[in-house]
């Protein structure tokens, strides 16, 4: 006959073999106009983006869907230029980013990222 101790042991073990998974993904963005053009990425909440640039000629804006479409930085959500951005997608949406540096965006450097 099994001990309670035993018992209570067997009991965490199935918890922790059913309990669910948290584990998030790190995704670097090489952010350049020679690698990242008009990308699309759907990813998790959890997961943690890293755009590395070259500071001075690129930045990561975090912009509106209006923004997003004309190139224009008008409703600025978010801005960074240190030259590696990184941002932990904490919550399912929509979110848009561009370099608004000189004509970067109208070249295409333009990022879509849907949270699931």
């Amino acid at each position: 006959m099994a001990t309670f101790a035993t018992k209570l042991m067997c009991l965490f073990l199935i918890l922790g073999l059913a309990a669910p998974s948290f584990a998030s993904d790190i995704i670097n963005i090489d952010w350049s106009l020679e690698a990242s053009l008009d990308l699309d990425l759907t990813l998790n909440v959890g997961d943690v983006v890293v755009f590395n640039y070259v500071p001075k000629l690129h930045d990561v804006v975090q912009v509106d869907i209006d923004g997003y479409k004309s190139c224009v930085p008008t409703n600025i959500l978010y801005r960074d230029a240190s030259g590696k951005t990184t941002i932990t997608l904490d919550k399912a949406g929509v979110r848009q980013y561009i370099s608004s540096v000189a004509t970067d965006c109208l070249k295409g450097l333009k990022i879509t990222i849907t949270v699931l």
